[in-house]
Protein backbone atom coordinates (compact mmCIF):
# COMPACT_ATOMS: atom_id res chain seq x y z
CA UNK A 1 0.00 0.00 0.00
CA UNK A 2 1.00 3.34 -1.01
CA UNK A 3 2.38 5.75 1.74
CA UNK A 4 0.75 9.00 1.56
CA UNK A 5 2.78 12.35 1.02
CA UNK A 6 3.22 14.40 4.01
CA UNK A 7 2.00 17.90 4.37
CA UNK A 8 5.61 19.33 3.82
CA UNK A 9 5.87 16.84 0.99
CA UNK A 10 2.59 18.52 -0.71
CA UNK A 11 2.94 21.64 0.33
CA UNK A 12 6.43 21.47 -2.09
CA UNK A 13 4.39 20.64 -4.60
CA UNK A 14 2.20 23.19 -4.43
CA UNK A 15 4.78 25.40 -4.79
CA UNK A 16 6.65 23.82 -7.66
CA UNK A 17 3.33 24.43 -9.57
CA UNK A 18 2.58 27.89 -8.70
CA UNK A 19 6.72 28.26 -9.81
CA UNK A 20 5.82 26.66 -13.07
CA UNK A 21 2.54 28.33 -13.29
CA UNK A 22 4.02 31.92 -13.02
CA UNK A 23 6.70 30.55 -15.65
CA UNK A 24 4.54 29.91 -17.91
CA UNK A 25 2.55 33.51 -17.35
CA UNK A 26 5.59 35.27 -17.34
CA UNK A 27 6.61 33.31 -21.02
CA UNK A 28 3.25 33.96 -22.48
CA UNK A 29 3.45 37.70 -21.73
CA UNK A 30 6.83 37.98 -23.03
CA UNK A 31 5.22 35.97 -25.89
CA UNK A 32 2.53 38.32 -26.31
CA UNK A 33 4.46 41.45 -25.61
CA UNK A 34 7.14 40.09 -28.24
CA UNK A 35 4.38 39.33 -30.60
CA UNK A 36 2.91 42.77 -30.13
CA UNK A 37 6.11 44.03 -30.91
CA UNK A 38 6.43 42.51 -34.15
CA UNK A 39 3.10 43.31 -35.37
CA UNK A 40 3.86 47.19 -34.57
CA UNK A 41 6.93 46.69 -36.19
CA UNK A 42 5.41 45.43 -39.60
CA UNK A 43 2.36 47.43 -39.51
CA UNK A 44 4.62 50.60 -39.25
CA UNK A 45 7.07 49.85 -41.96
CA UNK A 46 7.98 52.00 -44.76
CA UNK A 47 8.06 49.00 -47.09
CA UNK A 48 5.46 46.54 -48.05
CA UNK A 49 6.24 43.16 -46.20
CA UNK A 50 4.08 39.93 -47.19
CA UNK A 51 4.35 36.34 -47.02
CA UNK A 52 3.34 34.69 -50.25
CA UNK A 53 2.63 30.52 -49.92
CA UNK A 54 1.72 27.94 -52.69
CA UNK A 55 1.29 31.28 -54.67
CA UNK A 56 -0.93 33.18 -53.01
CA UNK A 57 -0.47 36.27 -50.09
CA UNK A 58 -1.28 34.80 -46.52
CA UNK A 59 -0.14 37.97 -44.50
CA UNK A 60 -0.02 41.67 -45.87
CA UNK A 61 0.49 45.10 -44.33
CA UNK A 62 -0.84 47.68 -44.50
CA UNK A 63 2.12 49.18 -46.54
CA UNK A 64 0.91 46.55 -48.91
CA UNK A 65 -1.75 47.09 -49.46
CA UNK A 66 -1.27 51.44 -49.90
CA UNK A 67 1.25 50.23 -52.14
CA UNK A 68 -0.81 48.12 -54.08
CA UNK A 69 -3.68 50.17 -53.70
CA UNK A 70 -6.21 47.28 -52.04
CA UNK A 71 -8.87 46.93 -49.37
CA UNK A 72 -6.84 44.22 -46.51
CA UNK A 73 -9.92 41.82 -47.27
CA UNK A 74 -9.18 41.52 -50.19
CA UNK A 75 -5.26 41.51 -50.61
CA UNK A 76 -4.82 38.51 -47.88
CA UNK A 77 -5.67 35.35 -50.22
CA UNK A 78 -5.15 36.78 -53.59
CA UNK A 79 -3.19 35.49 -55.85
CA UNK A 80 0.40 36.75 -56.26
CA UNK A 81 0.73 36.71 -59.71
CA UNK A 82 -1.55 39.45 -59.88
CA UNK A 83 0.41 41.94 -58.50
CA UNK A 84 2.80 41.65 -61.34
CA UNK A 85 2.63 43.22 -64.37
CA UNK A 86 2.15 40.59 -67.02
CA UNK A 87 5.53 41.22 -69.35
CA UNK A 88 7.34 40.78 -65.66
CA UNK A 89 5.19 37.76 -64.42
CA UNK A 90 8.01 35.18 -65.99
CA UNK A 91 10.74 36.80 -64.19
CA UNK A 92 9.24 37.15 -60.80
CA UNK A 93 7.94 33.10 -61.43
CA UNK A 94 11.34 31.66 -61.99
CA UNK A 95 13.00 33.50 -59.54
CA UNK A 96 10.29 32.10 -56.62
CA UNK A 97 10.31 28.64 -57.88
CA UNK A 98 14.49 28.79 -57.37
CA UNK A 99 14.24 30.55 -54.24
CA UNK A 100 11.60 27.55 -52.95
CA UNK A 101 14.09 25.04 -54.53
CA UNK A 102 17.11 26.32 -52.70
CA UNK A 103 18.52 27.64 -55.60
CA UNK A 104 20.56 30.76 -56.71
CA UNK A 105 17.90 33.29 -57.01
CA UNK A 106 18.67 36.98 -56.68
CA UNK A 107 17.74 38.63 -53.25
CA UNK A 108 16.97 42.04 -54.78
CA UNK A 109 15.91 42.75 -57.79
CA UNK A 110 13.01 45.28 -59.40
CA UNK A 111 9.81 44.26 -61.58
CA UNK A 112 6.51 45.94 -62.57
CA UNK A 113 3.46 45.21 -60.54
CA UNK A 114 0.09 46.14 -60.88
CA UNK A 115 -2.70 48.19 -59.20
CA UNK A 116 -5.92 46.82 -58.04
CA UNK A 117 -6.95 49.53 -60.71
CA UNK A 118 -4.42 48.42 -63.24
CA UNK A 119 -1.87 51.19 -62.79
CA UNK A 120 1.65 49.83 -63.55
CA UNK A 121 4.45 50.63 -60.67
CA UNK A 122 7.83 50.07 -60.48
CA UNK A 123 8.96 47.76 -57.17
CA UNK A 124 12.08 46.91 -55.66
CA UNK A 125 11.83 42.93 -54.04
CA UNK A 126 13.88 41.98 -51.61
CA UNK A 127 12.77 38.19 -50.57
CA UNK A 128 13.59 35.25 -48.35
CA UNK A 129 12.94 31.63 -47.99
CA UNK A 130 11.25 31.18 -44.60
CA UNK A 131 8.73 28.28 -42.79
CA UNK A 132 5.54 30.16 -41.94
CA UNK A 133 2.69 27.86 -40.03
CA UNK A 134 5.22 24.83 -41.02
CA UNK A 135 5.19 24.74 -44.64
CA UNK A 136 8.16 26.84 -47.08
CA UNK A 137 6.90 30.16 -47.54
CA UNK A 138 8.54 33.47 -48.94
CA UNK A 139 9.16 36.65 -46.96
CA UNK A 140 8.85 39.47 -49.16
CA UNK A 141 9.80 43.06 -48.63
CA UNK A 142 9.25 45.49 -51.40
CA UNK A 143 9.40 49.28 -52.31
CA UNK A 144 7.56 51.50 -54.45
CA UNK A 145 10.39 53.30 -56.53
CA UNK A 146 7.74 54.43 -59.56
CA UNK A 147 8.67 57.85 -58.58
CA UNK A 148 12.70 57.33 -59.01
CA UNK A 149 12.23 55.83 -62.55
CA UNK A 150 10.15 58.42 -63.76
CA UNK A 151 12.67 60.93 -62.79
CA UNK A 152 15.58 58.26 -63.70
CA UNK A 153 13.74 58.28 -67.87
CA UNK A 154 12.68 62.08 -67.42
CA UNK A 155 16.70 62.66 -66.69
CA UNK A 156 17.78 60.33 -69.43
CA UNK A 157 15.59 62.29 -71.72
CA UNK A 158 16.60 65.42 -70.78
CA UNK A 159 20.86 63.87 -71.24
CA UNK A 160 19.10 62.89 -74.70
CA UNK A 161 18.37 66.21 -75.83
CA UNK A 162 20.94 68.21 -74.36
CA UNK A 163 23.35 65.68 -76.28
CA UNK A 164 21.39 67.03 -79.60
CA UNK A 165 21.30 70.32 -78.76
CA UNK A 166 24.87 70.47 -78.04
CA UNK A 167 25.82 68.71 -81.28
CA UNK A 168 23.24 71.20 -82.84
CA UNK A 169 24.31 74.17 -81.50
CA UNK A 170 28.28 72.80 -81.95
CA UNK A 171 28.22 72.42 -85.78
CA UNK A 172 25.83 75.62 -86.58
CA UNK A 173 28.77 77.92 -84.60
CA UNK A 174 31.53 76.04 -86.45
CA UNK A 175 30.38 76.59 -89.25
CA UNK A 176 31.38 80.51 -89.67
CA UNK A 177 34.19 80.41 -87.13
CA UNK A 178 35.44 78.17 -90.41
CA UNK A 179 34.27 80.82 -92.61
CA UNK A 180 35.53 84.14 -90.38
CA UNK A 181 39.01 81.90 -90.41
CA UNK A 182 39.01 81.15 -94.22
CA UNK A 183 37.96 85.03 -95.37
CA UNK A 184 40.54 86.28 -92.74
CA UNK A 185 43.10 84.07 -94.14
CA UNK A 186 42.57 85.43 -97.66
CA UNK A 187 42.14 88.80 -97.22
CA UNK A 188 45.33 88.98 -95.15
CA UNK A 189 46.62 86.91 -97.67
CA UNK A 190 45.64 89.28 -101.01
CA UNK A 191 45.16 92.54 -99.54
CA UNK A 192 48.22 92.89 -96.65
CA UNK A 193 49.74 95.55 -98.34
CA UNK A 194 46.48 97.63 -98.73
CA UNK A 195 45.71 97.44 -95.03
CA UNK A 196 48.02 99.01 -93.34
CA UNK A 197 49.23 98.26 -89.68
CA UNK A 198 45.75 99.06 -88.25
CA UNK A 199 43.51 97.01 -90.54
CA UNK A 200 46.43 94.10 -89.89
CA UNK A 201 45.67 94.78 -86.41
CA UNK A 202 42.03 94.42 -86.45
CA UNK A 203 42.05 91.46 -88.90
CA UNK A 204 44.85 89.48 -86.21
CA UNK A 205 42.39 90.12 -83.35
CA UNK A 206 39.93 88.71 -85.44
CA UNK A 207 41.62 85.77 -86.10
CA UNK A 208 42.50 85.25 -82.03
CA UNK A 209 38.49 85.80 -81.16
CA UNK A 210 37.42 83.25 -83.88
CA UNK A 211 40.29 80.68 -82.14
CA UNK A 212 39.06 81.65 -79.29
CA UNK A 213 35.24 80.83 -80.05
CA UNK A 214 36.55 77.23 -81.85
CA UNK A 215 38.26 76.23 -78.62
CA UNK A 216 35.08 76.95 -76.14
CA UNK A 217 32.81 75.10 -78.80
CA UNK A 218 35.12 72.27 -78.24
CA UNK A 219 35.55 72.38 -74.99
CA UNK A 220 31.58 73.28 -74.08
CA UNK A 221 31.04 69.60 -76.51
CA UNK A 222 33.70 67.75 -74.45
CA UNK A 223 32.28 68.70 -70.96
CA UNK A 224 28.44 67.95 -72.05
CA UNK A 225 29.94 64.17 -73.05
CA UNK A 226 31.57 63.61 -69.51
CA UNK A 227 28.92 60.85 -67.71
CA UNK A 228 26.56 60.57 -71.00
CA UNK A 229 29.32 58.63 -73.45
CA UNK A 230 30.01 55.22 -72.44
CA UNK A 231 33.61 54.95 -71.13
CA UNK A 232 35.91 51.78 -71.60
CA UNK A 233 37.79 51.09 -68.90
CA UNK A 234 41.09 48.87 -68.79
CA UNK A 235 44.36 48.19 -67.35
CA UNK A 236 46.50 51.32 -68.70
CA UNK A 237 50.02 52.06 -68.03
CA UNK A 238 49.85 56.01 -66.66
CA UNK A 239 53.30 56.66 -67.39
CA UNK A 240 52.49 56.28 -71.69
CA UNK A 241 49.35 58.32 -71.26
CA UNK A 242 52.28 61.06 -69.44
CA UNK A 243 54.62 60.29 -71.94
CA UNK A 244 51.79 61.25 -74.71
CA UNK A 245 50.59 64.48 -73.14
CA UNK A 246 54.33 65.10 -73.12
CA UNK A 247 55.06 64.68 -76.47
CA UNK A 248 51.91 66.86 -77.88
CA UNK A 249 53.30 70.07 -75.51
CA UNK A 250 56.70 69.95 -75.79
CA UNK A 251 56.40 72.81 -78.15
CA UNK A 252 55.10 75.14 -75.35
CA UNK A 253 57.05 73.58 -73.07
CA UNK A 254 60.48 74.28 -74.82
CA UNK A 255 58.94 77.58 -75.56
CA UNK A 256 58.78 78.71 -72.29
CA UNK A 257 62.20 77.72 -70.89
CA UNK A 258 59.91 74.94 -68.80
CA UNK A 259 61.80 72.15 -67.03
CA UNK A 260 59.93 68.57 -66.94
CA UNK A 261 60.26 66.39 -64.12
CA UNK A 262 58.55 63.09 -64.43
CA UNK A 263 58.24 60.27 -61.35
CA UNK A 264 59.40 56.85 -62.71
CA UNK A 265 56.89 55.22 -60.69
CA UNK A 266 53.57 55.94 -62.68
CA UNK A 267 51.49 52.80 -62.07
CA UNK A 268 48.93 50.82 -64.43
CA UNK A 269 45.79 51.85 -63.73
CA UNK A 270 41.99 51.11 -64.24
CA UNK A 271 40.35 53.66 -66.41
CA UNK A 272 39.45 55.10 -69.16
CA UNK A 273 42.77 55.99 -70.87
CA UNK A 274 41.49 59.23 -73.07
CA UNK A 275 39.54 60.56 -70.40
CA UNK A 276 42.60 60.05 -67.96
CA UNK A 277 44.95 61.50 -70.98
CA UNK A 278 42.35 64.72 -70.90
CA UNK A 279 43.22 65.25 -67.14
CA UNK A 280 46.99 65.05 -67.58
CA UNK A 281 46.68 67.39 -70.75
CA UNK A 282 44.28 69.88 -68.56
CA UNK A 283 46.76 70.08 -65.65
CA UNK A 284 49.52 70.19 -67.38
CA UNK A 285 48.48 73.32 -70.00
CA UNK A 286 47.15 74.88 -66.79
CA UNK A 287 50.88 74.41 -64.87
CA UNK A 288 52.43 75.72 -68.33
CA UNK A 289 49.99 78.63 -67.92
CA UNK A 290 51.05 79.44 -64.36
CA UNK A 291 54.40 79.26 -65.40
CA UNK A 292 54.72 81.56 -67.96
CA UNK A 293 57.42 84.49 -66.98
CA UNK A 294 58.79 82.56 -64.10
CA UNK A 295 62.38 82.31 -63.45
CA UNK A 296 63.63 78.79 -63.84
CA UNK A 297 59.63 77.39 -64.45
CA UNK A 298 59.52 73.72 -63.00
CA UNK A 299 56.62 71.61 -63.53
CA UNK A 300 56.72 67.76 -61.25
CA UNK A 301 54.34 65.29 -62.12
CA UNK A 302 54.07 62.37 -59.08
CA UNK A 303 52.78 59.36 -57.32
CA UNK A 304 51.87 58.25 -54.28
CA UNK A 305 49.97 55.22 -53.41
CA UNK A 306 47.16 55.79 -51.20
CA UNK A 307 45.79 53.19 -50.18
CA UNK A 308 42.73 51.90 -51.93
CA UNK A 309 43.69 55.22 -54.65
CA UNK A 310 45.98 56.28 -56.84
CA UNK A 311 47.09 59.78 -56.12
CA UNK A 312 48.68 61.66 -58.56
CA UNK A 313 50.39 65.49 -58.52
CA UNK A 314 51.25 68.60 -60.72
CA UNK A 315 53.33 70.93 -59.31
CA UNK A 316 54.55 73.99 -60.35
CA UNK A 317 56.72 76.92 -59.39
CA UNK A 318 54.77 79.75 -60.95
CA UNK A 319 52.13 82.74 -59.22
CA UNK A 320 50.32 80.31 -57.14
CA UNK A 321 46.70 80.83 -56.67
CA UNK A 322 44.96 82.82 -53.70
CA UNK A 323 43.27 80.06 -51.35
CA UNK A 324 40.04 82.42 -51.91
CA UNK A 325 39.89 80.82 -55.15
CA UNK A 326 40.90 77.58 -54.59
CA UNK A 327 37.26 76.14 -54.86
CA UNK A 328 36.29 78.68 -57.51
CA UNK A 329 38.90 77.73 -60.42
CA UNK A 330 37.06 74.36 -60.87
CA UNK A 331 33.91 76.46 -61.62
CA UNK A 332 32.74 76.51 -65.32
CA UNK A 333 33.95 79.82 -67.36
CA UNK A 334 36.17 81.09 -64.18
CA UNK A 335 39.42 82.66 -64.97
CA UNK A 336 42.25 84.01 -62.80
CA UNK A 337 42.54 87.33 -64.10
CA UNK A 338 46.65 87.31 -62.81
CA UNK A 339 47.44 85.00 -66.21
CA UNK A 340 47.44 86.50 -69.48
CA UNK A 341 45.18 83.62 -71.26
CA UNK A 342 43.74 84.79 -74.68
CA UNK A 343 42.69 80.88 -75.55
CA UNK A 344 41.65 79.86 -72.36
CA UNK A 345 38.15 79.44 -72.02
CA UNK A 346 37.38 78.52 -67.93
CA UNK A 347 36.40 75.03 -68.98
CA UNK A 348 39.30 73.26 -68.81
CA UNK A 349 39.54 72.19 -64.68
CA UNK A 350 35.45 71.37 -64.93
CA UNK A 351 36.42 69.16 -66.95
CA UNK A 352 39.33 67.31 -65.55
CA UNK A 353 37.22 67.57 -62.31
CA UNK A 354 34.15 65.56 -64.06
CA UNK A 355 36.42 63.03 -64.99
CA UNK A 356 37.87 62.40 -62.21
CA UNK A 357 34.24 62.21 -60.13
CA UNK A 358 33.55 59.77 -63.19
CA UNK A 359 36.34 57.41 -61.66
CA UNK A 360 35.42 57.82 -58.24
CA UNK A 361 37.94 60.33 -57.20
CA UNK A 362 38.53 63.63 -56.74
CA UNK A 363 40.70 66.51 -57.36
CA UNK A 364 41.93 69.37 -55.56
CA UNK A 365 44.88 71.62 -55.14
CA UNK A 366 47.04 73.39 -52.51
CA UNK A 367 48.72 77.06 -53.35
CA UNK A 368 49.81 79.89 -51.89
CA UNK A 369 49.82 83.10 -54.26
CA UNK A 370 53.57 83.59 -55.60
CA UNK A 371 54.69 80.09 -54.28
CA UNK A 372 53.44 77.86 -56.99
CA UNK A 373 50.76 75.52 -56.83
CA UNK A 374 49.94 71.63 -56.44
CA UNK A 375 47.21 69.60 -58.03
CA UNK A 376 46.04 66.36 -56.60
CA UNK A 377 43.48 64.09 -58.28
CA UNK A 378 43.22 60.68 -56.87
CA UNK A 379 41.68 57.13 -59.15
CA UNK A 380 40.07 54.24 -56.86
CA UNK A 381 42.44 51.04 -57.69
CA UNK A 382 39.67 48.64 -57.75
CA UNK A 383 38.13 47.63 -61.46
CA UNK A 384 34.43 48.46 -61.55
Amino acid sequence: MAQKPTYEELEKRVKGLEKETLQRKRAEEALRESEKKYSTLVENSLTGIYVDQNEKIVFANNTLAEIYKYPMQELVGIQSWKLVHPEDRPLTSQTRAKRLKGGDAPSEYEARGLTRNGETIWIRRRNTLIEYKGRPAILGNVVDITERRRAQEELRKINEELKNFVHVVSHDLKTPIISIQGFSSRLFKNYEEKLGERGRRYLEQIKTSARRMEVLVSDLLALSSIGRVVSTFGDVPSVEIVKNVVSALQHRLKENGIELVVGDNLPTIYCDGERIYQVFENLLVNAIKFTRGTKNPKIEIGYEDSGDFHKFHLKDNGIGIDPKYHRKIFEMFHRLREIDDEEGTGLGLPIVERIVNNHGGRVWVKSEKGKGATFYFTLVKESW
